[in-house]
């Protein structure tokens, strides 16, 4: 009986588990090819070196977040929900490709803003500007349309093919006078993988060019804006510490941070992971059946929690371990911060269902007001609190804006859309 309705199951979601399984293998990937060079690049370059790579990665990729522009969540859910219509699905991603064009000229200009006002970015300036090819790499990322589809295949080969070059790459060629060539490496190998996945999903679906007029892209920038606007916030959130904290510790203390940091983003990426993969089979469920909707978050947001508990204790009771596969002497001050900092995945953990859940129901402009000002008090309490007391400062920051949002998302689930709650499973909400 068990084994029979397991094969039901099997057979019912083939195409997600096809899927989800590549996206695993593209989330995993991304997961250990960090692992493998980080402590490559603290050999060859140092604390300080490493921390320059870091610092410009995080900038690099929070500017991306212009390009993105939501599409992620706002371009596949539309898709999900045409998946059979080819020639909306033709249409819409020339639409959303034109959109990105127009986002990647404003993501430029930010940049060089950027540039101008940090002093870092200035000193550094070739580190600085080949960083901004992981902006050009990322600018036309499909995996939106790919996800929505169920074709991510197409691009895992090509992701595979560039990220062996790219490691290939650096282990050979990279030292001190030469840190650009990691995150130089980083921006063409993704550019090179959606280009070519690009092309095949182009010819394999047998698209025409379309040419989306100014009213297409405009509506396409004012629907997709309460995203935007809370992507570029969590973005802000995840990837402008760093430099927020440049303004304030030398290298060597943006090294230490930055190890740290990774280790945090490694966990809670696992978190986002599910999240990205199960987010297509989300809003199937939302748009047959809220109950089954609600059953589903719950069993999620559970396992989400019990995971991050895990890794607390894991990342606190292994800390020195887990810091020596980075830095092979001298990691007391690494374990400390480590230490420190291993219940942020935990904090984290708590928003990631709920704020799922805003998306798939299309709610999610009723929590723009809390990201932006999350934000604002992230720039605010980090820059105190850094100045004041280092690295150790900036973590107490983060720890103090993961709460902040966690509880105000939960507060408007609670009072705004108590019918959305899934922690109360009434069958009659």
């Amino acid at each position: 009986m068990f084994k029979n309705n397991l094969i039901k199951i099997v057979a019912a979601n083939k195409r997600h588990i096809n899927s989800s399984f590549f996206l695993f293998c593209i989330n995993f990937i991304n997961f250990v090819y960090p692992l493998l060079i980080s402590p490559f690049i603290i050999k060859k370059c140092g604390l300080e070196g490493f921390g320059l790579v870091i610092l410009f990665q995080s900038i690099s990729i929070f500017i991306a977040s212009i390009t993105d522009y939501g599409f992620n969540i706002n371009g596949t859910r539309e898709i999900t929900f045409n998946q059979d219509n080819n020639t909306f699905v033709n249409r819409h991603f020339f639409v959303v490709s034109y959109t990105k064009c127009i986002l990647l000229i404003g993501a430029i200009l930010l940049s060089l803003l950027i540039y101008i006002f940090f002093s870092k970015a200035s000193e550094y300036s070739f580190l600085y500007f080949s960083s901004l090819l992981i902006l050009i790499g990322r600018a036309f990322n499909p995996l939106w349309i790919l996800r929505s589809l169920h074709k991510i295949k197409y691009f895992f080969y090509f992701f595979i093919l560039f990220k062996v070059i790219a490691f290939i790459t650096i282990y050979i060629f990279l030292n001190q006078t030469s840190l650009f060539l990691v995150n130089m490496t980083i921006g063409l190998s993704d550019f090179l993988t959606c280009l070519f996945s690009i092309i095949v999903l182009f010819f394999s679906l047998k698209w025409e060019f379309f040419r989306p007029d100014f009213v297409a892209v405009k509506n396409e920038i004012l629907t997709g804006f309460s995203i935007f606007i809370q992507v570029v916030s969590i973005n802000a959130n995840a990837y402008l510490n760093p430099m927020i904290l440049g303004f304030f510790v030398n290298e060597y203390a943006l090294g230490i941070y930055c190890v740290v940091e990774k280790i945090i983003l490694m966990v809670k990426f696992c978190g986002s992971f599910i999240i990205q993969s199960i987010f297509p089979k989300a809003c199937e469920l939302a748009a047959k059946n809220l109950y089954s909707y609600k059953i589903f978050a719950r069993n999620l947001f559970l396992f989400l929690v019990f995971s991050m508990l895990i890794a607390g204790f894991v990342l606190t009771g292994f800390s020195d371990l887990i810091v020596s596969f980075f830095l092979k002497s001298n990691r007391s001050a690494c374990q400390e911060l480590l230490i420190y900092s291993a219940w942020i995945p935990l904090v984290v953990g708590l928003n990631m269902v709920p704020y799922m859940t805003f998306m798939v129901f299309n709610k999610q402009n009723k929590t723009t007001s809390v990201l932006i000002t999350s934000v604002l008090l992230n720039i605010i309490i980090a820059g105190i609190l850094s100045k004041n007391f280092g690295i150790y400062g900036m973590t107490a920051g983060i720890y103090s804006i993961e709460l902040f949002i966690s509880i105000s998302l939960w507060a408007i689930l609670t009072v705004k859309f108590p019918f959305l709650n899934f922690i109360n499973n009434d069958k009659k909400a």
